[in-house]
């Protein structure tokens, strides 16, 4: 999958970084249902630091954590509640909110189409933030949600969907894997044969690790852990960590290039939120309060829409059978998706 080549570009930065200070083993075609067992195998093997890399792996994280004290595990997913072991995510939210700002300024049918996959945490404050980018330099836009995971869409290419609709501005995944070649990524338009890629938002897993691991290496680490012993430990880096970026065409008009680097820079100095301001969602409003700006907790758990958003979340049953085990796990509403 592009989710695990990515994270093993990340891998390959560490060797570029440490060079023979660092030796890292992956272990890959892992499952759920032996995921406990490999993380064993890689504890027999040495490895100190752990990274698993899927929410589905959560679970088997946890156990081994409990029963190896001494090994340092992390699980790749959101708002985990167990101070056994830590979580690690980015907030793309970030780059999808300057891809959103991009379509809504590019559109000429004001209508935009989104490719979704997971509604779990973190997918849908993606979503939101890519529409409050829209609605901020075009409040007559519409952006259509489709999801990639849903039963309906099974047999639908969505991008020709999208086109019959009028939406031919489409934000679809953020990374394409070499085998499986397509220009169908990132924000893109389509009018002709091959789409135009405009923006890609990019996941630099690399420095993420190396964060991580020079946390360890001078004791931030263990200061982290007496912060709070009995609550979990999450981290939730962004652009501002440079954890996470966004590669821009030369097609982009210089104006608009120019106003999305100055909000750019807003976020990484912190100076600006996607969420802030007044906010509403498609049942109401969510925030009132024009000086204020959502709390992480909030962005993370989101199970709303923003009101310019022409879709739903999908229940669990409108799900392909494959899809619904990482939704139990992350579900952006366990109760109902």
């Amino acid at each position: 999958s592009s989710w695990t080549y990515g994270h093993e570009l990340g891998r390959l930065y560490l060797h570029d970084e440490f060079h023979d200070r660092l030796e890292t083993k992956a272990y890959d075609n892992v499952t759920s249902n032996t995921a406990l067992e490999t993380i064993e195998k890689a504890i027999r093997d040495g490895c100190q630091i752990i990274f698993t890399t899927t929410p589905e792996f959560q679970e088997a994280s946890l156990k081994a954590a409990i029963n190896h004290p001494e090994v340092k595990i992390l699980n790749c997913s959101l708002n985990a509640s167990h101070k056994y072991i830590r979580t690690y995510y980015g907030r793309m939210y970030e780059a999808k909110f300057l891809t959103g700002v991009l379509a809504g300024t590019m559109t000429d049918t004001d209508k935009i189409g989104y490719i979704a996959d997971y509604p779990i945490y973190g997918m849908t404050a993606n979503i939101n933030a890519f529409a409050l980018g829209v609605k901020m330099v075009n409040p007559d836009a519409k952006v259509y949600l489709e999801w990639s995971t849903a039963r309906k869409n099974q047999n639908i290419n969505l991008t020709d969907y999208f086109m019959g609709i009028g939406a031919n501005y489409i934000s679809n995944q953020d990374m394409i894997i070499p085998n499986r070649a397509s220009r169908q990524f990132g924000l893109y338009r389509v009018t002709g044969e091959l789409p135009v890629n405009l923006a890609c938002p990019v996941w630099h897993w690399g420095k993420y690790y190396e964060r991580i691991i020079r946390s360890i290496k001078n004791g931030v680490w263990n200061q982290e852990g007496k912060t709070d012993v009995e609550k979990a430990l999450n981290y939730w880096w962004g652009m501002s960590a440079g954890v996470i970026d966004i590669i821009w065409s030369p097609a982009i008009p210089s104006g608009t290039k120019q106003l999305l680097e100055i909000l750019r820079q807003a976020i990484c100095n912190c100076s600006f939120s996607p969420f802030s301001g007044v906010i509403c969602s498609q049942t109401g409003i969510i925030q009132q309060n024009e000086n204020a700006s959502l709390a992480p907790k909030d962005i993370i758990t989101m199970n709303w829409l923003s009101d310019n958003i022409v879709g739903q979340i999908p229940t669990l049953d409108e799900l392909k059978d494959e899809s619904r085990k990482v939704v139990e796990l992350e579900g952006t509403n366990k109760e109902e998706v």
